[in-house]
């Protein structure tokens, strides 16, 4: 008979914190804007002296749109990391490239691996010189299923 003697099962203060605001992921968001307390006294705002963080499938949308604009090569700990889409902002606006950029979507998962990518469709807009995008998902940490992102692809970015 084997016996096993557990002595530590307790979480860190960190994680501790993370199970009771009942949230699995944290990030900070993009345009870094400065943090929002709200106060039911006196029904106002009050800014931290902190940065904007955001949570759970708001942080995966960060972490996507992250990994679509960023270019293998940027992220010194992590070289292969990025699909770089705004390598196909000055090609011309075809359906070729939108297939171009949809190949390069469906590898997603190799660098956000908490998604599983559905379908995805890319259409060009010649119009606005833009690339709409639909990409749908599921995150199943989060119990989120079929999520569709509809966003597009300009040269400003992935919004």
């Amino acid at each position: 008979m084997i016996s096993l003697k557990l002595t530590d099962l307790s979480v860190s203060k960190e994680q501790d914190r993370n199970i009771q605001s009942s949230f699995l992921y944290k990030d900070v968001a993009l345009d870094l804007r400065q943090g929002v307390y709200y106060t039911n006294i006196i029904n106002k705002n009050t800014p931290l002296n902190d940065v904007q963080v955001i949570y759970d499938i708001e942080s995966i949308k960060n972490s996507i749109a992250n990994c679509f604009l960023t270019s293998p090569g940027q992220r010194v700990l992590y070289p292969k990391y990025g699909l770089d889409l705004r390598r196909y902002l000055f090609e011309s606006i075809s359906q070729d490239t939108a297939f171009s950029i949809l190949r390069d979507i469906e590898n997603l998962p190799i660098f956000e691996p908490r998604v599983t990518v559905l379908n995805v469709s890319v259409e060009p807009d010649e119009d606005n010189l833009q690339y709409n995008i639909n990409l749908q998902i599921n995150v199943p940490s989060l119990d989120i299923y079929n999520l569709t992102l509809k966003n597009y692809l300009n040269s400003e970015g992935y919004f």
